[in-house]
């Protein structure tokens, strides 16, 4: 591996650890905020709030612009290019909350639920307050600096979850999760111009700059919301608000870490893709980077799919049992899913939106009438199933796509999963055996000794078989060897670091 190369890889990896430890500790504060959640309301409860979220994914999804990945392919972008992000970033949440506020009583006569109207129109304010956010952000993000944006990230969901959960204890009430929604955005708002200062300005001069990815990501982004959240705009017409919620919870679950340890890597892998397509080395990078995926991806899918109900039971209690079944269902979709995760920062860094468009609409095509039928004949477990067979046309879609971008080869890319599949197949095995030994329904305390007994016996499996890999491959260009030289790497980095500050 050349000098340039490695230092791309490090470089992408500081700004991952950044991005994935500030998004981690964010995602702690939410789970923390959803357990208090749980406790204090019931299924039926939170099947409620469920219904007010999907459409407000649903039409964030819809608006949603790549702004900023339009500004990094920019090597020094002017003022005007920030105020025209600005003011199209603006327009989108102004955009959204007017079409909230608008859908709030059809929405709530659509499900025969009038406390929908006011909860909807309250939470139309948060897409609003991130439409205004500083476009100067991006230019820290162009130097692969996240430190800013984590700081941010952490502090406003420290501080939502705080009045969140003070208010769920307070009054055990649905409308804590509203206000933790609407802080979250205030304060990235605010903080934003603290640390990128910049005066708005309202202009579309530099519209063109953006037009072309905003053209296909608008058709995408309909599509992806529609097969993201097809499942839950159309449960709850079938099945009753209990059930619903223990769907809804479920899946918030199951997207954690996706939402943690993969969506936050979206905008280093594109920086990182554009660089090493300037040096000719894009198609190695990939594939590096979707070993490393699935290499962190794939444990954590597993255990979370095959500990599910010891999980529900010890964190939101016996009455979210029926939850277990379903969260086994949505964390073996998300392992199908997880190893196509750099194939939209790919296609994006080589100016190929449509590609990711094309993708979507032949998911869509194979998903909204197999949930349709599947909801319609077996309710939540049709909608489990579809699910799954969305997760395996992802993948042989992605793969497609990425053969054309970057000519690897299915072959190519299957070896790039090999390592981490024989070894997950071979921990879960030893994990399904240890579950069979845990007790459930007894001292929480002693409940959650044997889950963490279980769990370290299982990463240290996973470990050892990632590091027999790679010494077997004795290859430092595959993912296992990147993924180790990186730990040490950014752990030598931040001990220097704090030496530097004593």
């Amino acid at each position: 591996m050349g000098a340039d190369s490695i230092a791309l890889s490090r470089q992408t990896a500081t700004a991952g650890v950044w991005t994935i430890g500030a998004r981690l500790v964010a995602k702690g504060v939410d789970f923390a905020s959803l357990i208090v959640l749980a406790r204090f309301l019931g299924p039926g409860d939170f099947g409620l709030v469920a219904m007010a979220m999907t459409l407000i994914f649903i039409i964030e999804a819809v608006f949603e612009l790549p702004l900023w990945s339009a500004l990094t392919r920019v090597p020094d972008p002017t003022p005007r290019m920030y105020s025209t992000a600005f003011t199209l970033s603006a327009l989108r949440g102004l955009a959204i909350g007017l079409v909230l506020a608008s859908a709030s009583w059809p929405m709530a006569h659509f499900y025969n639920e009038p406390r929908l109207i006011p909860l909807v129109i309250a939470l139309a304010m948060a897409p609003i307050l991130r439409g205004l956010m500083s476009a100067r952000m991006v230019h820290f993000a162009k130097q692969m600096d996240f430190r800013r944006q984590a700081f941010l990230d952490v502090t406003s969901k420290v501080i939502a979850g705080t009045a969140a959960v003070t208010l769920a204890v307070l009054t055990k009430s649905y409308w804590s999760i509203a206000l933790g929604t609407i802080l979250t955005p205030t304060v990235l708002m605010v903080g934003s111009y603290i640390l990128a200062p910049m005066r708005p300005r309202l202009t579309l001069k530099d519209w063109p700059l953006f037009a072309d990815m905003i053209g296909w990501n608008v058709l995408s982004q309909i599509l992806l919301a529609v097969n993201w959240q097809i499942g839950r705009f159309i449960l709850p017409r079938f099945v009753d608000t209990v059930s619903f919620g223990r769907y809804a919870m479920a899946n918030d679950l199951a997207a954690i870490p996706t939402q943690v340890l993969v969506s936050p890597l979206g905008f280093p892998l594109n920086v990182a893709f554009v660089t090493s397509n300037e040096r000719g080395d894009l198609k190695n990078t990939y594939l590096k980077a979707t070993g490393a995926v699935a290499i962190l991806m794939f444990p954590i899918y597993s255990f979370m799919g095959l500990v599910s109900k010891p999980l529900i039971d010890l964190f939101l209690g016996s009455k979210w049992e029926g939850a277990a079944f379903l969260l086994s269902g949505l964390a073996l979709s998300s392992i199908i899913q997880a190893a196509a995760a750099p194939m939209p920062p790919l296609a994006i860094s080589l100016n190929q939106s449509r590609l990711i468009t094309f993708r979507s609409l032949s998911q869509c095509l194979v998903l909204v009438p197999l949930v349709i039928a599947g909801v319609w004949l077996f309710g939540v477990p049709g909608a489990i199933f579809a699910v799954c067979v969305e997760a395996c046309l992802i993948m042989f879609m992605s793969m497609l796509t990425v053969r054309l971008l970057v000519a690897a080869s299915i072959r190519e890319q299957v070896t790039a999963l090999a390592g981490p599949v024989a070894i997950s197949v071979i921990a879960g095995a030893m994990l399904y055996c240890a579950t069979l030994f845990i007790v459930i329904g007894g001292n929480p305390l002693v409940l959650a000794f044997q889950i963490a007994v279980v769990g370290l016996l299982y990463v240290a499996v996973y470990a050892g078989g990632i590091y027999l890999i790679s010494r077997w491959v004795k290859s430092t260009a595959g993912a296992e060897q990147m993924i180790i030289s990186i730990g040490r790497n950014t752990l030598a980095k931040f001990g220097r670091s704090a030496s530097e500050n004593k």
